[in-house]
């Protein structure tokens, strides 16, 4: 097989890693195979640095790291921001309207160095478990002073369904809204994405002339799925990600989809 001139990136959580948070040595070893036959290799998350590093370990990673939902392009190499796209000064005052509205959400901001949270419902409690970091409490978000990559507000379903409506008042302000998981609606810059970020560092890098591969399973993976030549989900994707990619896998997440995305690759 010739992956030579293909660019393959994936979302990480419900798409590379299984439920445990972990990436299975099936998936490991189809992604060694995909670079050892010409395949570039790259990921793309919402996560922040400090959570993403720490899969480096055991997975070799070609291109930067698209990070916090393509806020930040981080060349993991050099230790170096080679792209950056920070909120603007009017998300401190959203994060008061939405914090005055429901006090029982948990607002979570995210730095580039660090993640702060301003309560701590079931939601939050469990995006600290499966995230593995040590977050720091803060009384309001005026406390934290270095710029925002993006926001995050973490609560119930139902409470999550129903901000999703709420936020549509602050079209217009250079912001976008998007769920990253039942209980996770994100703030970041508009139009910003990991598709957009992908766009960006090609052109920081020059890659130009390659097919791209993507894989994701929610919504804010669209973008990066739409903008690719070939996208793939895993069973467990949300189905307007299932309408929108090429192949939808017969694997989840936690039955090595990103492994069968590969061998399906093979064979186009």
């Amino acid at each position: 097989m010739d992956f030579k001139n293909t660019i393959f990136v994936t979302d990480m959580d419900g798409t590379l890693l299984n439920k445990s948070k972990d990436i299975t040595e099936k998936n490991i070893s189809a992604i060694n195979e995909y670079r050892a036959n010409g395949g570039v290799f790259g990921i793309a998350t919402g996560r922040p640095i400090h959570t993403t590093k720490r899969y480096l370990d055991v997975l070799d990673v070609d291109l930067p790291l698209i990070l916090y939902n393509g806020c930040i392009v981080y060349d993991h190499k050099s230790e170096k921001i080679i792209h950056a796209t920070y909120l603007p000064e009017c998300a401190r005052d959203i994060l008061k309207d939405i914090f005055s509205r429901y006090p029982g959400i948990a607002p979570e901001i995210f730095t580039f160095e660090g993640q702060y949270y301003l309560n701590l419902n079931d939601a939050e409690r469990w995006h600290h478990e499966i995230l593995r970091i040590s977050y720091t409490k803060k009384n309001s978000g005026d406390e934290v002073t270095e710029p925002w990559c993006k926001l995050l507000f973490a609560d119930s379903v139902d409470v999550i369904d129903e901000l999703c409506e709420y936020v549509k008042k602050f079209d217009g302000m250079g912001v976008r809204f998007v769920r990253s998981c039942p209980y996770f609606l994100e703030l970041l810059p508009e139009n910003v994405s990991k598709g957009s970020a992908l766009v960006e560092m090609f052109k920081l890098l020059n890659i130009d002339n390659v097919k791209v591969i993507s894989a994701g399973d929610y919504d804010n993976d669209i973008e990066m799925l739409t903008a690719s030549d070939i996208s793939f989900c895993p069973a467990n994707s949300e189905q307007p990600v299932k309408d929108c990619c090429d192949y939808v896998l017969k694997a989840s997440c936690d039955e090595d989809a990103i492994a069968e995305a590969i061998k399906i690759l093979a064979t186009i």
